[in-house]
């Protein structure tokens, strides 16, 4: 008892220390923040006192230039500072969380490394007092046991002994308790932070980080890393924190935050998700949705469907014919058999479509329909067809403009011979030689403009056509019906079907290029198994210069047919030197009772262990009728809120669904409706669509209608999964009428 309470002592007053420390470096930042902003303001007020207001002072831009470097190098050091203040006031709450007593081989001298979210030095020593999470040594409190121990440093394999590795629980700058352990993260520490309830944003995880999900956040080595996670097993956290960790390692890497972008399945997510690298002290960086990059790509002109809205309208068809119809309709234009008409197509356009005629000017040909033909077609020319277009409209100009002057000559003739304009000839002649100019420009650009969506339209116009695009190709059986519901389907530019719009995007990109997303160095991709090879291809083209990140679940594949191949294809299709797949098969978010339950829904592909903290069993509840059924919701929403559970779902299986279900309770409880066009709060009590829950996570889970006309078929089996997969604490199920056979 006498060495515990000396170990004690000494943590409390090594702790006081940093405090103390930190409280001293955020009262000298706060003073030199003070400091910079007046600097800054009247910097700011000097600059427009002695500059120009005028863009046309062209004597004077020179001064406004460099008073304007100044004031962004004075801006960028203040921003910096609030970053530097931001961190130390993190860090008072809680300023690290683990220790670890390391002696490198070679040495006597032991260490003790604690390890926090962020850095911490003492000006006076130079002596790191607490270590990033992120930093190399920092490497070894996740991954290895107390013994000997080797990590990987910038100077190369670092060997030694850890003789110690503590834990500590601190709040507002008070150590509650610590303990010793011999393992990773015990189990005690992650218990505790997986019985927390629930916040509106996803948490960081950097206290509790597991060895499998270090190893993936600290990988450098590959091109593409596939990582497959069971519901709640921490990939996507894992994936920001691999950001965080990218984004340390910046300088060796030259990244910064605006070289990465996370693509995810819809904005509620990317809401959801957008605390996470802001807490661990990072800039936010892109977050896109596909139907994102489709607004960037065609500036707005058109506008497509959102996946979500797919999905629903797939759930909604009045018969089982017609959903799997339309998921037939996805699975063939999202697969790489649709990829490769496009390419033919593009091809075919080159050679026979493109409306090419003589080129006259002033009664003279300048240029052969048969010689256009034979350039755009030639190997010569290895770019996209709307740059040989456009190369060869420049071409035709170029070879206009000296004749110009020659039909300018002829024009003014013959306007001096009209006695209307005998006193403005020039002006005049100015005028008409202007508007021929653009008539001719205007016959040129009948066959050099290039538009993807008219020519998409016109892939599906000629049923014999695209057949024949398609020899030695295997079509769907029904792929007439395909043909002629996408004639019908894609005639209005700002109503585009999403899986038309994907494929749109590719052939835009493949037919156009596109240099507006070259700047991308990092790719994370979530809930991978819900994309299509056309997806991936869109990708490796967008971002040509960049590394990828690709998780996913294939339990959780809720619009197809998905299984583990999926991630062949994707490293196929990404064609990466170095590439690696790991699983995550340890699943943390649900209590035991809720994992096991949820098991039943899951098909024999990937086994999946879970961690054990016990809490209450899910129920099923039948009620004769719906009203019943809603009186009973209603009670037990306000006994999850009596046990402390403000993060409250009611997931229904679609919009449609949730939307009537929230006009009945409206009135009754204060309550929320979450979708894809409005609301995107997660706090309180929502109702949300169960497509649109994956991702996220709830203190209490309550499904609505279960009962076997909502839920029978193998897809509404996954949907099960996903709906009961929320829940941290609390699950409960309701329906009338008969139960699903899922859950018999």
């Amino acid at each position: 008892m006498a060495e515990f309470n000396d170990k004690y002592i000494e943590e409390v007053n090594y702790l006081k220390d940093i405090i103390d420390l930190l409280k001293y470096k955020l009262e000298m930042e706060t003073e030199k923040l003070h400091e910079q902003k007046s600097d800054l303001i009247a910097a700011r007020k000097e600059m427009w006192e002695n500059t120009t207001h005028s863009s046309a002072d062209f004597d004077k831009l020179s001064d406004l230039n460099q008073y304007l470097s100044a004031l962004n190098s004075q801006t960028f050091s203040y921003t910096e500072l609030e970053k530097r203040i931001a961190k130390y006031e993190k860090m008072i709450d809680s300023p690290y969380f683990s220790r670890i007593d390391f002696t490198e081989d070679g040495y006597d001298d032991t260490e003790k490394i604690y390890i926090g979210l962020f850095n911490l030095m003492d000006d006076n020593t130079h002596e790191i007092k607490v270590y990033d999470w992120r930093a190399p040594i920092s490497s070894i409190y996740y991954r290895a046991e107390t013994g000997p121990v080797e990590y990987n440093a910038p100077s190369g394999i670092i060997r030694g002994i850890v003789s110690l590795k503590r834990q500590y629980k601190i709040t507002n700058g008070k150590l509650e308790y610590f303990f010793d352990s011999n393992v990773n993260i015990v189990d005690e520490m992650l218990m505790e932070a997986l019985s927390k309830n629930m916040t509106s944003k996803m948490k960081t995880i950097v206290e509790t980080i597991q060895k499998q999900q270090d190893l993936i956040i600290r990988d450098l080595d590959n091109d593409l890393l596939i990582v497959q996670g069971v519901a709640g097993s921490g990939k996507t956290s894992v994936a920001l924190h691999r950001i965080a960790f990218l984004l340390y390692q910046g300088l060796n890497l030259h990244l910064s935050s605006n070289n990465i972008i996370v693509i995810s399945p819809n904005l509620l997510f990317s809401r959801y998700i957008s605390n996470v690298l802001p807490e661990l002290g990072e800039n936010s960086i892109g977050e896109y949705t596909f139907e994102n990059i489709f607004v960037k790509l065609f500036d707005s002109k058109l506008s497509v469907k959102t996946r979500s809205e797919n999905f629903e309208a797939i759930i909604c068809a009045e018969t089982e014919e017609k959903r799997n119809f339309l998921r037939n309709l996805d699975e063939f234009k999202g697969s790489k058999v649709f990829l490769i008409i496009i390419g033919r197509f593009i091809k075919y356009f080159e050679r026979k479509l493109i409306p090419f005629e003589d080129v006259y000017f002033d009664g003279e040909i300048i240029e052969n329909r048969q010689l256009l033909r034979a350039l755009i077609t030639s190997k010569k020319l290895t770019m996209p067809t709307a740059r040989k277009l456009k190369i060869i409209e420049n071409r035709i100009m170029d070879k206009v403009h000296d004749k110009k002057n020659i039909r300018r000559d002829k024009i003014e003739q013959v306007v001096g011979k009209s006695k209307e304009h005998e006193f403005e000839i020039k002006a005049f002649t100015r005028v008409l030689a202007a508007r021929e100019t653009n008539l001719f420009l205007s016959r040129i650009r009948k066959f050099t403009e290039f538009n993807s969506y008219d020519l998409y339209k016109k892939l599906f116009c000629d049923k014999d056509l695209f057949k024949k695009l398609a020899k030695g190709l295997t079509l769907p059986d029904n792929i007439d019906e395909i043909i002629e519901y996408t004639n019908k389907s894609i005639n209005d530019p700002y109503n585009i079907p999403y899986a038309d719009g994907i494929a749109m995007m590719y052939l835009k990109v493949k037919a156009e290029g596109t240099e507006s997303l070259g700047r991308i160095k990092q790719v994370i991709v979530d809930e991978a198994q819900d994309y299509y090879p056309m997806h991936y291809y869109l990708l490796k083209d967008l971002f040509k210069e960049a590394r990828f990140t690709v998780v996913g679940d294939i339990n959780q594949a809720v619009e197809k047919k998905c299984d583990l191949s999926i991630y062949d294809d994707i490293t196929s299709i990404l064609n990466f030197e170095k590439s690696n797949k790991i699983f995550l098969n340890k699943s943390y978010r649900n209590s035991y009772e809720i994992s096991k339950f949820s098991e039943r829904f899951l098909g024999e592909g990937i086994k999946t262990e879970y961690f054990k903290r016990n809490e209450e069993a899910p129920k099923i509840i039948y009620k004769k009728n719906t009203e019943s059924l809603e009186d009973e919701m209603i009670k037990n929403i306000d006994n999850y809120k009596s046990q402390g559970y403000n993060s409250i779902a009611i997931i229904c299986k679609s919009r449609k669904e949730a939307v009537d279900l929230y006009f009945k309770f409206k009135g009754k409880i204060n309550i929320k409706l979450v979708d894809y066009l409005g609301e995107q709060n997660l706090d309180g009590i929502i109702i949300v669509p169960v497509y649109l829950a994956k991702g996220l996570e709830f203190d209490a889970v309550m499904v609505y209608e279960t009962n076997n006309k909502n839920y029978n078929t193998p897809y509404d089996k996954k949907l099960l999964y996903v709906a009961c997969t929320r829940a941290l604490h609390r699950l409960s199920l309701y329906y009338t009428g008969q139960i699903s056979k899922y859950l018999k």
